[in-house]
């Protein structure tokens, strides 16, 4: 992979939200530094009990995870894992080159089984796998679930509650467009200015007019604001994970 493919890849991953799973604090630290190369949001966890309930309470495009682990191994925490998602991208890091663990893994339907030490190549090409699993299962559910019932067909660039279309302006559109780009995408105000009004004007005051517009209409804040960063849709929560890249 050359640079810009790595660039692009980078770019396609960093706004992915992974769990990562390891009960070596030491291993933990390190790979969790290599992980970063890609995602921007790591979540940590010390065990399989540990992760099952992070999993549980928060929204993962992909899991991480070591098999050897106290209260609850990683083999058990997948299972349970994959009830509650099918789809979920699994990778396993593990020290131990056993075919019973190997077996277990792929019965489980996992993604990558990587021997520690590994190299950084090994985790780009995991990456890689993961990013084109997730494009995949886009073109499958097309639909980011909002609050309130709503959801945003990327396909059709149609907004929906429960089985009605809204109907949307053209600078509403673009925004929903922008902002469901990625998945977890953070757009800055500026962002939205050159995207939705495409013109060098600069004035915050028609973005906040835009989202109060758009507030009225449908009820609900659909767009969320992240403090000093900018706005992100707002997903809807305990709800099978849409997937984006």
């Amino acid at each position: 992979m050359d640079t810009k493919e790595l660039e692009l890849l980078i770019s396609t991953c960093k706004d992915l939200n992974v769990l990562y799973v390891e009960d070596n604090d030491e291993v933990r630290f390190q790979t969790s530094k290599m992980l970063s190369v890609y995602f921007n949001c790591i979540t940590q966890a010390i065990n399989g009990k540990d992760g099952l309930e992070k999993f549980k309470s928060n929204k993962f495009d992909a899991v991480f995870t070591d098999i050897n682990m106290s209260v609850m191994d990683g083999i058990s925490m997948i299972k349970k894992i994959k009830k509650l998602d099918s789809q979920i991208p699994i990778v396993i890091f593990s020290a131990y080159d056993n075919t019973e663990y190997f077996l277990q893994t792929i019965e489980c339907g996992i993604d990558g089984y990587i021997l520690k030490p590994f190299r950084f190549e090994e985790i780009q090409k995991i990456v890689e796998k993961i990013a084109l699993k997730l494009r995949d299962l886009e073109k499958l559910n097309p639909k980011i679930e909002l609050v309130d019932d709503f959801y945003w067909n990327k396909i059709e660039k149609c907004l929906y509650q429960k089985d009605k279309e809204i109907s949307l302006t053209k600078k509403e559109t673009i925004l929903f467009e922008l902002l469901s780009s990625s998945k977890n995408k953070v757009a800055t105000s500026q962002e939205i200015e050159i995207e939705v009004f495409d013109d060098n004007y600069s004035d915050n005051k028609r973005v906040r007019s835009l989202l109060s517009r758009l507030r009225c209409k449908v009820g609900c804040d659909l767009m969320q604001s992240i403090y000093s960063q900018g706005y992100k849709l707002n997903l809807a929560k305990n709800v099978k994970k849409s997937r984006m890249v």
